[in-house]
């Protein structure tokens, strides 16, 4: 499998544990909790792609650029959560 659908793999399913699980259990849910949880739950996933791929010397590919495998998860992450928390925050009466 290609590392950058390896990548994409781990920031789905921590998305989908997000979103599905920890955000609509902060109850009340506040964007100020959502974004500390947000923080600490990017943290995490970075740091697993970032640990997946330590010492191989891979570069991923992301726009036309070679990247790391830390800035691949943080931008790869920030496209799939976009869209995301604008579904959430509408569903949820969220103020921005």
């Amino acid at each position: 499998m290609a590392p950058e659908v390896v990548v994409l793999l781990i920031n789905a399913c921590g998305m989908v544990l997000a979103y599905g699980v920890i955000y609509p259990r902060l109850l009340p849910i506040t964007l100020g909790k959502m974004m500390l949880a947000d923080g600490v739950i990017t943290a995490i996933l970075v740091a697993i792609s970032v640990a997946v791929f330590w010492d191989s010397g891979l570069r991923f590919w992301l726009f036309g650029w070679h990247v790391g495998s830390g800035l691949f998860a943080l931008i790869t992450l920030l496209i799939i959560e976009a869209p995301l928390f604008s579904w959430f925050s509408k569903r949820h009466n969220i103020k921005l």
